[in-house]
């Protein structure tokens, strides 16, 4: 337990406290203006230790700056294409609002207001982006022991819409191929780079861009008609980086026949190492900015597809998949999901049609069963000897007719008085009673 004792100042008596912290090390607050003031202090301080989150003051002054630097040496996970992301928020979006802060005067309602004030310029979806980021590095201050809890955890946050994906048809994926060949003339012409088979790949086989411009020939399985995904490439800061799928992403993808021939004509006679789709220029691994500068979006814009993005073929093929009869588990292996959940929320609109597709069903089932049990049995199927006799439901009963000993009793006249076995128990109670006997209707 510490101990509170004053001290004189030339501004009037003051007060420290005086405790252990828990590695046992004696520390001090002093410049309390009131006993009672050290003591509460005191006392959270003792409450801290006992319930196990007790923070050392002195390591929570350092500067969000400089923990965002540190933070950053230890994500030695994450990809080149995430780090890149993530420096960018932290550079233009973090440090210059709230790096000057030490970790322990950020506050919940600090952090709220650098958000609200994040959706003058940024999108709902960037919003969330950067919080996530700075939440990520804030966590991480939470563990080595400089924050007690995560400021910018539970902020209030503008909500997500999404917008409608364009899918394309069959026949504009051929437009949009065609087109792409027909641009450029010489080296540059694009059936001579193979590029509108590049539509088709990305149209029919889901890649992403990275997984298209790292396939390599040899990647190519011609005798089981897949591509095998086992290579990335992305563009960092201007420079193309070779990389490696995730786990979840390296697949293996069918690819239909016209495809596979198209690629077989393509990569004749080209090493294994070589990329199946290269630049026009020299033989190295296609860019997309390039490829869309260059011949993508003129085609798109020819056939009527403004502002149609390389990204949106992947979409497309989940969607022809979808129509061809693929269920929830194939799309998410063709396009490398992390699970089939991930494939639902982002193809959702896709799989409503199912809905209507299972009511059909259904009713049609129903309505057989409906059928089958209105109609007698010897109506439905008949057989050499005649119609075949219905299965009687109860044993020794027959089904169309009644037992020997079973005679129907005739209905009474109109008006005339029921016979006391019809009466019933509450008509013989009414007989008691002298009320008039019930007649029939």
């Amino acid at each position: 337990m510490g101990s509170v004792e004053s001290y004189p100042t030339e501004s009037g008596r003051r007060y420290r406290v005086l405790y252990r912290r828990p590695d046992n090390r004696q520390t001090s607050k002093r410049g309390f203006r009131t006993k009672r003031d050290a003591e509460l202090f005191l006392a959270a301080v003792e409450i801290d230790k006992s319930r196990g989150v007790y923070m050392d003051p002195s390591r929570g002054r350092m500067l969000l700056d400089d923990w965002l630097g540190s933070w950053l040496e230890q994500r030695a996970d994450l990809r080149p294409t995430t780090r890149e992301r993530v420096v960018g928020i932290v550079e233009r979006l973090i440090r210059p609002a709230l790096g000057r802060y030490p970790l322990a005067e950020l506050t919940h309602s600090t952090v709220q207001r650098w958000a609200a004030g994040l959706s003058e310029t940024q999108g709902p979806a960037s919003v969330r982006k950067c919080v996530n980021v700075l939440s990520g590095a804030l966590e991480a201050a939470v563990a080595d022991g400089r924050l007690v809890t995560n400021p910018a955890r539970g902020l209030k946050l503008p909500k997500v819409t999404r917008g409608g994906k364009r899918y394309l048809t069959h026949e504009q994926v051929r437009r949009l191929a065609d087109a792409v060949d027909a641009i450029g003339g010489g080296q540059q012409n694009g059936a001579a780079n193979g590029y509108g088979t590049l539509i088709r790949v990305l149209a029919y086989c889901g890649l992403r861009w990275g997984e298209l411009s790292g396939l390599r020939v040899g990647d190519v399985d011609f005798r089981r008609g897949r591509l095998e995904v086992r290579h990335t490439v992305v563009e960092v800061g201007g420079r193309q980086i070779e990389s490696t799928p995730k786990d979840y992403e390296a697949r293996s993808i069918p690819v239909p026949a016209t495809i596979l021939r198209e690629l077989a004509l393509l990569t004749r006679n080209r090493p294994a190492e070589a990329p199946v789709f290269s630049g026009a220029r020299r033989d190295s691994w296609l860019r997309g900015r390039v490829f869309r500068r260059g011949w993508f979006d003129q085609a798109a814009a020819e056939i009527g597809l403004d502002g149609l993005t390389p990204h949106e073929l992947r979409h497309t093929a989940a969607s022809l998949a979808i129509s061809a009869g693929a269920n929830v588990k194939v799309v998410q292996r063709m396009l490398g999901h992390a699970s089939a959940a991930v494939t639902l929320d982002v193809y959702s609109d896709l799989f409503d049609n199912d809905l209507d597709t299972v009511s059909t069903a259904l009713d049609r089932t129903l309505s057989q069963q409906v059928v089958a049990i209105s109609l007698p049995l010897a109506e439905m199927s008949t057989h050499a000897e005649g119609p075949r006799p219905r299965k009687p439901l109860v044993a020794g009963l027959s089904s169309t007719a009644p037992p020997a000993r079973f005679e129907l009793a005739p209905l009474p006249p109109e008006g005339s008085a029921l016979s006391p076995e019809l009466w019933g128990p509450k008509g013989r109670s009414r007989l008691a009673a002298g009320a008039p006997p019930p007649f029939a209707r």
